[in-house]
């Protein structure tokens, strides 16, 4: 049984947000998938580069999507954005440190929680703003190709 189970409740009504979001959320269930099935410290922690690899790509459209929009809360929301990129950062590198260590659950619970609490409270309180807006080839390249990188623009 998967570990989120998507919901429509999860939708924000930005598509491209939304399917980011139903990635994100398979990509945990993989992780799950991987650490319960004792598929091996390799297999972990390919599939947890893979998850904060794309963390970052969503990340990078979601706040180029707010600045757009002028979403007067965008600070705040990059703010958790990033506490969320530092933590999961520090694990990468331990794991990375410690090749044989294995996840756990309380990872798998802790994005969990993470990923639904954000959608549900912070993803959700942007959601009018950014009705109508979009993103164009190159941005969704931009947040693909480089999403540390500041959007370009104003």
């Amino acid at each position: 049984m998967a570990r989120i189970t998507w919901q429509e409740s999860f939708n924000v009504g930005v598509e491209v947000i939304d399917c980011d979001h139903r990635l994100l959320v398979s990509l945990i269930n993989q992780l799950e998938d991987a650490i319960l099935g004792g598929q091996g410290c390799d297999v972990e922690a390919a599939v947890l580069r893979v998850l904060v690899d794309y963390t970052h790509s969503h990340f990078a459209r979601e706040e180029l999507l707010m600045r757009k929009a002028g979403y007067p809360q965008r600070e705040a929301h990059i703010k958790e954005h990033r506490a969320l990129t530092d933590q999961v950062a520090a694990l990468v590198k331990k794991v990375a440190d410690q090749p044989e260590m294995t996840l756990d659950r309380s990872l798998l619970d802790f994005l969990q929680h993470w990923l639904t609490d954000h959608i549900l409270g912070a993803d959700r309180a942007y959601a009018p703003y950014l009705q109508g807006v979009t993103l164009n080839a190159e941005e969704h390249l931009d947040a693909v190709e480089q999403p540390n990188r500041p959007p370009r623009g104003p």
